[in-house]
């Protein structure tokens, strides 16, 4: 330790302890020499002969070569500690997320391994953002980016307050907490409350706040060798119905919620072949004049024959098609389906298809349509296309940009379930469409109520007054048709007429309704 702090160098030391052992030898024989009768002095016997010189020089030969050797292991000692940093950094980017510096899916199942090894009892808790999607869309991926980390540095201020639990980042907005040795069921609704709070906190980012939910599904282990797949598969059928509900939910596995989760996601899974598979089918419902009820047009409506479920309406299964992201993909096979339906219709008869929003406000639409309107042959004026009043929320400069290429196509845009959201009304006005189509539950609700002519007439007027010409209501008995027509609606449309027909049947049916209209004129 002394000599540690005289010579704090690797080099002064190794060079101190060559010099002083290569010393030994030559102070050997010098004081032999001296023994024997020589009086001179060391640097006089060491130049009286050249293997003495040799002799002398020993201190400084061994001092150089412990020198070499100091550098040697020095360098050795300094390529060590780099590997061993190198490695150290390998491993902590293996197991680590690069953006936010979590653990990440490695480290997370490594934590799995280690915990079914140790037997030790645990829960787990899958984390899903509810708004990152709209981040990403509205703001940029480098603000996900942003609000990826912040999320990342609250969950990691969880890890502090409760020891037990750690965190890891998954993938995407999806992230993940092992609860080791769980006190309580109320322990872990407490802490997934408490992630909760946290995450939903107002983030800021690029100068505005941003409010983002999560979904938090809990699991916990059956026996302390279950492996984590099944636990995970627990986990996630209960973040999929803390999904299912508004706001930020955490869910508890039950099984009965695992037994619709699990039916979701079979339907999700099918619905992906669904297409390829030739199981989607369209049904065809009359839309007719309420002056003369003659067919005017078709409304075209989505039917899936599920192999083992049967026929199956939309509104069944395209909230699964909105959630594993099949929606616009749905909506460009209909809209070529019934192009080519519609271009071997007798007559004149158009064909109605409904769209939805995230195909209206894709910019690729108005040329998948002329696609469509090309390789169908179909007359551009005997399509309409149906929006919902919920295209509103992509600002009226862009709705009226589109509409704009829509009727440049020379196709008709009607608004149908028009009613439902009436707060909406002061942008309709704003909106150039060719037609109103009122919604079914409020068409029934002023066929069946004393109020129902006057609120009905009031409907009319405002579609009078941002001058759209036709008024399409549902039917329900030929009463109703004398009441809508009185009241200024233009066109028809129910089970009265007909119920929905298969695409194979649309041509006789208007063929037949044809001939009748013609008999009943003449």
């Amino acid at each position: 330790m002394m000599l540690n702090s005289f010579l704090p160098k690797i080099e002064q030391r190794y060079v101190f302890v060559g010099s002083a052992v290569g010393a030994v030898l030559p102070a050997s024989f010098f004081f032999i020499s001296r023994y024997s009768g020589y009086s001179g002095s060391f640097f006089q016997w060491a130049f009286e002969n050249p293997s003495q010189f040799t002799l002398a020089a020993m201190p400084a030969w061994m001092g150089l070569v412990a020198l070499q050797f100091a550098r040697n292991r020095r360098r050795q000692n300094e390529a060590d500690q780099a590997r061993r940093l190198q490695e150290q950094r390998l491993l902590h980017e293996a197991l680590h997320d690069h953006l936010t510096g979590l653990k990440n899916r490695a480290a997370f199942h490594t934590a799995a391994r280690r915990l079914i090894a140790e037997r030790q009892p645990y829960a787990l808790l899958l984390l899903d953002l509810d708004k990152f999607k709209l981040v990403n869309d509205t703001k940029g991926h480098h603000a996900g980016d942003k609000l990826l980390i912040e999320i990342a540095e609250r969950l990691g201020s969880i890890e502090t307050t409760h020891q037990n639990a750690t965190a890891y980042r998954l993938g995407g907005d999806e992230f993940a907490i092992f609860v080791r040795a769980p006190a309580s069921r109320q322990h872990l609704s407490d802490l997934g409350q408490a992630i909760a709070d946290r995450i939903c906190e107002p983030v800021r980012l690029e100068g505005s706040t941003v409010d983002v939910g999560v979904s938090i599904g809990i699991a916990e282990t059956l026996h302390v060798a279950e492996p984590i797949e099944d636990v995970m598969q627990r986990a996630d059928l209960a973040l999929y119905s803390a999904k299912d509900r508004t706001g930020s939910t955490v869910m508890f596995y039950d099984k009965f919620l695992a037994e619709a989760s699990l039916s979701r996601l079979e339907m999700e899974r099918d619905l992906v072949s669904a297409i390829a598979q030739g199981e989607l089918m369209l049904e065809f419902q009359p839309i007719l004049s309420s002056g003369d009820g003659q067919i005017v047009a078709m409304e075209a409506l989505l039917r899936w024959l599920h192999p083992q479920k049967g026929l199956m309406a939309a509104d069944r299964f395209m909230p699964a098609a909105e959630r594993c992201g099949l929606t616009r993909k749905i909506d460009a096979w209909v809209l070529n389906a019934a192009c080519m339906d519609a271009a071997s219709w007798p007559g004149q008869v158009a064909v109605s298809v409904a769209i939805s929003k995230a195909e209206f406000e894709d910019d690729n639409f108005p040329a998948h349509l002329v696609r469509c309107l090309d390789r169908s042959g179909l007359a551009p004026q005997r399509l309409t296309i149906e929006v919902s009043e919920s295209v509103v929320a992509l600002g009226m400069e862009r709705v009226r940009e589109r509409l704009t290429q829509l009727h440049a196509l020379g196709v008709r845009v009607t608004l149908h379930d028009f009613g439902v959201a009436l707060h909406a009304l002061h942008q309709v006005i704003k909106m150039d469409v060719d037609g109103l189509k009122l919604e079914r539950s409020l068409t029934q609700s002023v066929l069946t109520s004393a109020e129902g002519a006057g609120l009905m007439d009031a409907m009319m007027q405002f579609g009078a007054a941002i001058k759209v010409a036709n008024a399409n209501t549902p039917e329900s008995n030929d009463n109703s048709i004398d009441f809508v027509r009185h009241r200024g609606a233009s066109q028809v449309q129910g089970y009265l007429s007909s119920t929905p027909l298969p695409a194979s049947a649309v041509a006789d049916f208007i063929a037949t309704r044809a001939t009748k209209d013609a008999a009943r004129r003449a």
